[in-house]
């Protein structure tokens, strides 16, 4: 029997001052899962890296930009796992982010666009991540608010003192 492969996948939810999150429209090539589809901003994490690790390696590849993320959460990723065959487990960043203030270039996809609470989830997203952003409105754009100074969206040098791994919860120190 061939031993499951174990993948690992990242994802960041950026969130403006107006609690809108950031999004990405998929290429539309042929040779892409979900072709022009909205998505997180992310991708695998590769050989000897950490989800932390790529999540800010993705970040500069995809928005030209490395910015401070706050780890909110692990699941199995229905649309990458098949029992027996795969296991890919997706870690889900977020971050406070003025986009007045921090400059993005798009530089993988076809666009990106902030979207409301509503609009957001109407969309159908790429990896089946709308009951991800579901519950990130209901439960994650809190914690944007009891990450303290992130919250604040006052810029990279305060919003770098809030960095966070994976395991770490927002808030207090």
């Amino acid at each position: 029997m061939v031993a499951e492969i174990q993948r690992q996948v990242v994802a960041v939810i950026p969130v403006n001052p107006q609690g809108e999150v950031l999004l990405q429209l998929r290429d539309d090539r042929p040779d892409l899962l979900y072709p022009g589809c909205w998505t997180f901003f992310g991708g695998a994490v590769e050989a000897g890296e950490t989800p932390n690790e790529a999540i800010h390696r993705e970040l500069v590849e995809e928005l030209g930009t490395d910015l401070p993320v706050i780890f909110w959460m692990s699941y199995v990723c229905p649309a990458r796992t098949v029992p027996g065959e795969a296991h890919t487990t997706k870690s889900v960043y977020f971050v406070g982010l003025d986009p007045a203030r921090v400059p993005l270039q798009l530089h993988e996809g076809q666009a990106m666009a902030w979207f409301t609470r509503e609009q957001a989830l109407a969309l159908e997203l790429a990896f089946m991540q709308t009951p991800v952003l579901a519950r990130f409105f209901a439960e994650g754009v809190d914690q944007v608010a009891k990450a303290g100074a992130c919250a604040k969206f006052t810029g990279l040098r305060r919003l770098r003192r809030c960095s966070r791994k994976p395991g770490q919860r927002a808030g207090r120190r």
